[in-house]
């Protein structure tokens, strides 16, 4: 096959930031919004000691209930990843990035280890 293709061109099936500028938040992706999950406020659950003992966690679910603890016991959870990302404060020790630890555990750790306000 001889032919090359040599630009993206419009063809109707989608709109794109890559063949218009101006469609920028508007191809689907939302623009951040203050009201976003960075800015949801959690707090440790009034019985979390209780079920940390009758249900034991990973280290890296505990690290997070430790950072959340560190911050006063309510914070966003743009301040719980800021604070699990600091090497001087974080217990977490990972080779996974900080985002990928709290998807990964953040259903769980939810209603019996801390909750949303």
């Amino acid at each position: 096959m001889s032919k090359k293709i040599s630009k993206i061109v419009a063809n109707g099936a989608t709109v794109t930031p890559t063949v218009d500028k101006s469609s920028i938040a508007k191809c689907g992706i939302p623009a951040p919004s203050p009201k976003g999950s960075n800015n949801v406020v959690y707090s440790l659950a009034d019985n979390v000691l209780e079920n940390l003992k009758a249900y034991p966690l990973p280290a890296q679910a505990q690290a997070i209930l430790y950072s959340l603890d560190n911050l006063g016991g309510t914070a966003t959870k743009g301040e719980i990843i800021k604070d699990l990302k600091n090497p001087e404060t974080s217990k977490l020790s990972t080779t996974q990035s900080v985002e990928r630890i709290w998807t990964f555990y953040h259903k769980r750790l939810l209603n019996d280890y801390f909750k949303v306000n």
